[in-house]
């Protein structure tokens, strides 16, 4: 009886002995697989978390270019409207001249005077045509969307102001005021274009 009890003991304890060996092993076995798991959505994760960090750097640099070229657009446009009304200025300052002269409103003594304020304001006029073609020319490689309305209208009044240059005459004042309308509309519509593709 003793021994059947030994016997029933041991089996007790052999098979306490199992169950503990088997939930350990299934434990490890539980706890390697719960790490490879982890360790393989972690890396995972990290890819992704990659990939995001890239595509929102690219979206940083393509918003930083966008915003680069509206400044440098704005910065061109801004230019033009100020050297056609410099234009003007030195139109009115040629005019002014040529009445006095006409008018004989001067002494022998001022003839170098004039001749040389008319040579400066005649060189003057020379050099902002120039510059005004160069800027006109480089609105249009700047503007070059052709389904954009807004920088058709820019365009479209840059061809008139353009045909209405004239180193005697100057720049419609009424035309350029208008222009000045047509690029605030304009620098208006890129702020807010701008504007969503950095939300």
């Amino acid at each position: 009886m003793i021994l059947l009890a030994s016997n029933s003991m041991s089996s007790s304890i052999y098979s306490g002995l199992i169950a503990a060996v088997i939930s350990g092993v299934v434990g490890i076995i539980g706890y390697v697989l719960t790490t490879n798991v982890q360790t393989k959505n972690g890396k995972e994760t990290i890819k992704m978390q990659k990939e995001i960090a890239e595509m929102q750097k690219n979206q940083k640099l393509f918003y930083e270019s966008q915003l680069e070229w509206a400044n440098s657009t704005r910065k061109l446009i801004a230019k033009f409207i100020s050297d056609s009304f410099r234009l003007n200025i030195v139109v009115k300052n040629i005019k002014s001249i040529h009445e006095r002269v006409l008018k004989l409103d001067f002494d022998k003594s001022d003839v170098e005077d004039i001749t040389k304020k008319t040579s400066d304001n005649m060189h003057r006029a020379g050099e902002l045509l120039s510059a005004l073609n160069e800027e006109a020319t480089m609105i249009r490689l700047y503007l070059f969307h052709k389904d954009d309305d807004h920088e058709k209208e820019v365009l479209n009044m840059i061809d008139k102001l353009e045909n209405d240059m004239n180193g005697q005459l100057g720049i419609d004042s009424k035309l350029l005021n208008e222009f000045v309308d047509v690029a605030r509309d304009y620098f208006n519509y890129q702020m807010k274009d701008l504007k969503t593709k950095s939300a």
